[in-house]
């Protein structure tokens, strides 16, 4: 028995360490990352944030979804923000935090869906997509929904680290990955990428993506919710807004070095003339 609890033990701390690893953020210097405390007065509950992370993970997610962000992750907002006071309660025993800690729920390689402050998601790239027309009470019912999935995907899925490192992802046409994605995606692999927010707003019937019409003679209208979602899908939608995230801008020069060019701006008067001589007409054509 001794042997065996030893065995698990280490095949648990080995898949731990794949986890982390695939999950280890890597120094980036592209663009800048959002700044979390002006992001703070911005964001509202049920707000869907699609993270552009530089992990092992996150650069994979991207390539499948053929977009910069990697994941969907959604704002709780405060305690006080959730009306069932169950479910507030359940937030406390998930991550014991002050009464002003702003939560969001986001997904783990090796504890599937978890609840962490916003301030986890600190140097990363966010945009923020807001479901519009969502009612109070709506938004009461997806939050409902969503902290009723924590823990989904908690168990060990060696199938989804085969999934995430094995397949050449990058190098298959873009309908290929999709439909790979959406047809192997387990329960770890909906939680990492954004199903699992997108079904929290399917639980009161809003729409990810549009609805279609069929071409057939009794054309009826769908409302397309693919088997797995990732943050692609929510950039892409007209059902969500995308408001401006405010970022951090200590790294970019400041004053004159700010400009993208420098030089005589009279230097730009033959170039304007070119151009408006190809906008004007030439003599005697008018019509």
């Amino acid at each position: 028995m001794d042997t065996g609890a030893s065995q698990m033990n280490r095949q648990l701390a080995f898949y731990q360490w794949i986890c982390r690893r695939l999950q280890r953020d890597e120094q980036f210097s592209g663009q800048p990352s959002a700044d979390l405390e002006s992001l703070r007065t911005v964001l509202k509950s049920c707000d869907v944030l699609l993270v552009a992370g530089h992990s092992s993970v996150d650069r994979t997610f991207k390539v499948i979804g053929d977009s910069r962000y990697a994941r969907a992750v959604l704002y709780i907002g405060r305690l006080h923000d959730v009306a069932d006071p169950a479910l507030r309660a359940l937030l406390a025993d998930y991550t014991p935090c002050e009464p002003d800690t702003q939560l969001v729920i986001d997904a783990r390689l090796e504890r599937g869906l978890i609840v962490e402050p916003l301030s986890a998601l600190e140097g990363r790239q966010i945009r923020v997509c807001r479901a519009q027309g969502l009612s109070d009470n709506e938004a009461q019912d997806v939050l409902r929904y969503a902290i009723s999935r924590i823990g989904a995907g908690g168990a060990q899925s060696w199938g989804a680290l085969a999934m995430m490192t094995l397949l050449p992802w990058r190098w298959l046409p873009l309908r290929w990955r999709t439909s790979l994605f959406r047809r192997w995606a387990g329960e770890l692999i909906k939680a990492l990428s954004g199903t699992v927010v997108a079904d929290a707003f399917s639980f009161v019937q809003f729409p990810v993506m549009p609805l279609v019409k069929e071409s057939e003679p009794a054309a009826r209208l769908l409302r397309l919710q693919p088997r797995a979602i990732t943050a692609a899908d929510f950039d892409h939608s007209p059902y969500f807004e995308i408001i401006k995230a405010p970022f951090q801008l200590d790294a970019i020069p400041k004053g004159i070095d700010a400009l993208p060019w420098k030089g005589n701006q009279g230097a730009l008067a033959p170039e304007r003339q070119r151009h408006l001589s190809l906008v004007e007409p030439p003599n005697g054509h008018h019509g």
